[in-house]
């Protein structure tokens, strides 16, 4: 009976020591959530979707957990949601640092075409109406190039690489008013 007794209190004291050793994984949910708030700053719902939903459906899995109160297997899956946002963040970070290289190479090209238009319409052999309305369209082009840097700033990477395409159309454009009125 001794024996008994001995046994049924290892027992208590086992369980009682496991429930303290699943304590609410605060740091683990402070570092993954860090790590979350990380991966959106970087735009990785856009520019990295899958992985960005994978580790959002294992945030999702271990808030479950959390709520059921199944400590060390939500402490389990926060580490890999962090880990995961962690890999989200850092292929968005790449993605938007090459888009944003990508554009300013398009700005670049459109700076320089606009630049050869300017001088271009000094030629006296540009005629009045044609200058004036390249003046127009110069225009438009700095309308344009403004709404470039405004989706540049709110780091809206696609619409900016879609205005900057825009751009570089209607310089296009404005080069072959310019070709005619010189020919």
């Amino acid at each position: 009976m001794t024996m008994n007794r001995l046994a049924t209190l290892s027992i208590l004291i086992l369980a009682a020591m496991g429930t303290a050793c699943a304590s609410r994984p605060d740091e683990q949910l402070s570092q993954a959530q860090k790590a979350m708030d990380e991966a959106r700053q970087e735009l990785a719902e856009i520019l990295a979707p899958g992985d960005w939903k994978s580790a959002q459906d294992i945030w999702n899995d271990a808030q479950a957990k959390l709520k059921s109160e199944k400590y060390a297997e939500a402490a389990s899956l926060l580490l890999r949601a962090k880990s995961r946002f962690e890999k989200a963040r850092d292929i968005a970070r790449s993605k938007g640092g090459d888009m944003r290289r990508e554009i300013d190479e398009m700005r670049a090209r459109f700076d320089k075409r606009l630049g050869d238009i300017k001088s271009g319409m000094d030629s006296p052999k540009v005629p009045a109406a044609v200058k004036k309305k390249l003046e127009e369209a110069r225009k438009e082009m700095d309308a344009t190039i403004a709404k470039l840097q405004a989706e540049l700033e709110a780091r809206k990477y696609a619409d900016a690489k879609n205005t900057a395409t825009e751009a570089l159309r209607q310089v296009f454009e404005a080069e072959k008013e310019l070709r005619k009125a010189v020919k």
